[in-house]
């Protein structure tokens, strides 16, 4: 089975990336800790909904837009 986690990191860096933005920029404009941004991105970690939501605002994305994804579960 796909990992959730991973799949949302993999999306997160790339519209982090898309912004322009390094991980330690997202970080401050979050105001989190920069390996909060890395273990999610690494799926380590998966954001908890006001940090999903403080992502969604600072990407200018839609929620969608973080599992826009193909995930395929194995039967």
């Amino acid at each position: 089975m796909t990992d959730l986690k991973k799949e949302f990191g993999k999306q997160l860096k790339a519209l982090r990336r898309a912004k322009g933005l390094s991980q330690g920029q997202l970080a401050g404009i979050l105001d989190c800790d920069l390996t909060t941004i890395s273990k999610i991105e690494r799926g380590i970690h998966g954001p908890r909904f006001e940090l999903f939501e403080q992502l969604i605002m600072a990407l200018n994305a839609h929620p969608r837009d973080f599992f826009d994804f193909t995930w395929r579960r194995k039967k």
